[in-house]
């Protein structure tokens, strides 16, 4: 004959052990199944809220530092010094560099030369070194001009033909030690810069 255990009846010790049992296990429960994870879910709408944080922190910085920019080129555009980055082509750009020349160092051609180096490119841009030699005269001068201040015309010539370009060296040979007034010789690099 079997026992029926489930009709026992448990003493006050048992019931207070079970009731301290159960707590226990609501306790757990609860922190293994609600506390815990909803810290967890926390911590991650907190990483998640930092992270949206910094980028727009970074987002409004570049916003500010493009705002800098447009309003920097509306100056540039403004007043007149922009200078334009052609397309890369070998041969016609050599060509009109070598017409802006002649007509920039004008009766002093026979005194005058251009070389131009081959063009290198780096991150979509072409630099092409070009040389340019020529000596100026007293005869070159207007009335009231020296021949530094022709000199000095020239190169700004060279420099403001409205292509992008950088002076990477110059050298001036005064004959007779006279820069001011007496015959000199230039020689000049200048990179100008193409688009790929």
């Amino acid at each position: 004959m079997a026992k029926n255990y489930l009709k026992r009846h448990f003493t006050t010790r048992e019931i207070v052990f079970l009731v301290i049992l159960l707590v226990v296990l609501l306790i757990g429960l609860y922190f293994g199944l609600v506390f815990y994870p909803i810290q967890a879910r926390v911590a991650d709408l907190n990483a998640q809220r930092e992270q949206l944080e910094f980028n727009m922190d970074v987002a409004n910085a570049r916003k500010a530092e493009y705002d800098n920019m447009k309003k920097e080129l509306e100056r540039i555009a403004a007043s007149g010094d922009t200078t334009i980055m052609p397309l890369y082509k070998n041969n016609e750009q050599q060509e009109v560099l070598h017409a802006c020349f002649q007509a920039i160092v004008g009766g002093l051609q026979e005194r005058a030369n251009i070389s131009f180096a081959t063009p290198s490119e780096n991150d979509g841009v072409y630099s092409r070194n070009v040389s340019f030699s020529f000596r100026v005269t007293e005869a070159d001068t207007e009335p009231g001009q020296t021949v530094y201040e022709k000199t000095r015309s020239i190169l700004t010539a060279l420099l403001t033909t409205g292509y992008r370009c950088l002076m990477t060296s110059l050298t001036f040979t005064p004959s007779g030690g006279d820069l001011l007034n007496g015959d000199v010789g230039v020689s000049t690099t200048i990179v100008f810069y193409e688009l790929a």
